[in-house]
């Protein structure tokens, strides 16, 4: 199932991101990674991950992943904390459903862009509301596309 909405906001602080190219195998390992940092600056993750995908080439991904945590940390080498992330006037699509399904998802966003003349300011930025390893049918999550309120 897919619903899109226009004139949406995606409004999340507290987050520790990783920019980088890397194999779709090694996404799991940053994670960890990442998970173990957090709980060494004495903080929590607070939400699901975040993720930004800003190129596809061959087997590599350049790829932004963001964790939502209840606090402020230090930034270090390989992971910076952002204070805030916030796309306004963004168009979301809602899916639901097996999470191979997704990229069709977006086809039919970008599709939706195109079709009403939109001009995309950001790359989608997938929020994974719920996931359920018994039923992976059930797994819903949000692609925000930010949207330039520019008329030209």
């Amino acid at each position: 199932m897919l619903e899109i909405k226009e004139n949406q906001e995606l409004n999340v602080t507290n987050l520790l991101s990783y920019r980088g190219k890397l194999k779709q195998t090694e996404l799991e390992n940053i994670g960890k990674e990442m998970e173990s940092y957090i709980q060494s600056a004495g903080a929590k993750r607070v939400g699901n991950p975040i993720t930004a995908t800003y190129e596809l080439e061959g087997d590599e991904i350049d790829i932004e992943l963001l964790m939502p945590i209840d606090k402020s940390i230090e930034s270090m080498d390989k992971f910076d904390f952002k204070n805030q992330i916030k796309i306004v006037n963004a168009v979301v699509a809602s899916y639901i459903g097996h999470p191979m399904g997704l990229q069709d998802a977006c086809n039919q966003l970008n599709q939706y862009i195109m079709e009403r003349r939109l001009q995309p300011i950001t790359v989608g930025y997938n929020v994974t509301k719920k996931t359920d390893m018994l039923n992976p049918e059930n797994t819903e999550i949000d692609v925000y596309v930010g949207i330039s309120p520019n008329i030209l």
